[in-house]
């Protein structure tokens, strides 16, 4: 059965550049290649084809390929991370950050974030393109399987787009629920746009309900009482 436009599927990738991989589904793939994170969620990812939940490559050769074949796809760098942008590479003294940086480190300067390419005196060379950006990746992946179930769709986007695991309840009438972590604005500053991408995203596979309602709990902290003193 080949994959149409607007269908949620699996997916299984790799993503390399030179042989070097620097994204994966597979956990093992991830330690072998020295990228593998303690808190990442690894498995086959669920994206709607054609709705950009991938590079753009990778989402537009999906349409069209059947369930099961592993493929290899060359992308572009114009298709990939764009590229190489001479306008985006700035310089900044040092008073311009709050403890001096080190050279290839990430840093966040005016808003945005680049990476300390150079320096020259007493002024940084901070480049915010891609790190990948100008180069041309492969990827090798496989379409696991046609995701169906309206929960499993709407739960593989929210991963999908904040690396978490988040669940969802559809059994109500006229909403669906998301259960979110306590306090997820404080360390998710995109948080209140991801609510509304989660929204839009909701009402599209459930065209029935009316709202969606994040329940954040909040936990009683465990204190240990003070045993009382045992009579003599």
């Amino acid at each position: 059965m080949a994959i149409e436009k607007g269908t949620y599927i699996k997916l299984s990738y790799t993503g390399s550049v030179n042989g070097t991989p620097f994204d994966t589904t597979d956990a093992e793939a991830a330690k072998k290649a020295d990228i593998f994170r303690e808190n990442g969620l690894y498995g086959p990812a669920v994206v709607k084809v054609g709705a950009g939940h991938l590079l753009k490559g990778v989402d537009e050769d999906l349409e069209g390929k059947e369930i099961g074949t592993e493929y290899t796809i060359n992308v572009s760098a114009e298709k990939a991370f764009g590229e190489h942008k001479a306008d985006d590479v700035k310089a900044f003294d040092k008073k311009a950050f709050h403890e001096k940086p080190e050279l290839f480190s990430r840093v966040t300067i005016e808003g945005r974030e680049g990476t300390v390419v150079n320096k020259i005196g007493s002024r940084y060379i901070v480049d915010f393109n891609h790190p990948l950006a100008g180069q041309e990746v492969t990827y090798v992946y496989k379409i696991e399987e046609i995701v169906e179930d309206g929960a499993e769709k709407l739960s593989g986007i929210i991963k999908l787009l904040t690396g978490r695991e988040m669940k969802v309840g559809t059994a109500h009438e006229g909403f669906v629920s998301v259960a979110v972590p306590a306090m997820i604005a404080m360390y998710n500053q995109n948080w209140f746009m991801t609510q509304y991408m989660i929204t839009q995203e909701a009402f599209e596979i459930f065209p029935e309900i009316k709202e969606v309602k994040f329940v954040e709990t909040f936990p009683r902290p465990n204190h240990k009482e003070e045993e009382e003193p045992k009579a003599e």
